[in-house]
């Protein structure tokens, strides 16, 4: 199974440094490549890979489901999003984990309960270097110059974020449209740009819209005070895009640039 970057850890799978560990926890920031890593394990070992909901009646069949399939790698994605209800189910799992499989959460969120971590191997994502990303874009057959103001955007760009991003229309125009608004904000936004910017933001994708924000709030740097205005009105557009089903991104767009004026 191929996997962008993630030398290091690769090397502690391939060498079987994991051939004990059933309990595992990997961490990373949002959309940086967990899930294929856990994925890369499950192949490593032959192991079926399947994706869990980390609801606790799921956590607690669990122990059951597996006696009947237990050469499999159950996974439990962001797991941080989970109830305590939850997390003190699956803490007695990880305590004495069934023979034949290997349970694995992933986290984004930097503070995860210590009894959990003590009772886990944890995996540190990595971060991508910029031949990474080049190269995997090279991949995806994406123009350089886009992959370049990509990197330049980002501060964590990852191959996940550019495999969901090649695979929208409009990728090139929403990148250059993101250029334009930081330019904008960082001399000092006014109404006729709010206007102009506004008349631009077409698309109705999810994910390039959350592209968009991201970019802006990564580049958005010579505000002084006005730094953490716009940075909070910019997590909050994120918030309602990742929230709520929105109709018209436009309008969210407009009135969070409105904020900053």
């Amino acid at each position: 199974m191929y996997l962008v970057g993630q030398n290091h850890n690769k090397e502690l799978i391939d060498n079987g440094k994991l051939d004990n560990a059933n309990f595992i926890i990997i961490r990373g920031p949002r959309n940086y490549g967990k899930t294929y890593l856990a994925m890369y394990i499950a192949n490593h070992y032959s192991m079926d890979y399947i994706n869990l909901d980390y609801k606790v009646d799921t956590i607690r069949q669990l122990v059951s489901s597996s006696r009947n399939n237990n050469n499999c790698l159950y996974h439990f994605s962001d797991f941080d999003k989970s109830s305590p209800a939850a997390k003190a189910a699956l803490l007695k799992i990880a305590e004495e984990t069934p023979k034949g499989i290997k349970i694995v959460i992933s986290t984004s969120a930097a503070n995860i309960l210590d009894t959990l971590l003590s009772r886990g191997y944890v995996i540190n994502m990595e971060p991508y270097s910029n031949e990474d990303i080049c190269e995997y874009g090279n991949m995806l057959d994406l123009d350089n110059q886009l992959v370049d103001k990509l990197i330049n955007g980002l501060r964590f760009l990852s191959p996940t974020i550019l495999k969901k991003a090649s695979e929208v229309e409009g990728l090139e125009e929403i990148v250059d449209l993101a250029y334009e608004t930081i330019e904008c904000i960082n001399k000092g936004l006014q109404l006729e740009d709010v206007s102009r910017i506004s008349s631009k933001f077409w698309k109705d994708d999810k994910e390039l819209v959350l592209l968009f924000l991201d970019i802006v709030e990564d580049n958005v740097c010579n505000l002084g005070n006005k730094w953490f205005k716009c940075s909070s009105l910019i997590e909050t557009a994120k918030f309602t895009v990742e929230r709520y089903s929105l109709s018209n991104y436009r309008n969210l767009v407009h009135n969070m640039l409105m904020e900053m004026v």
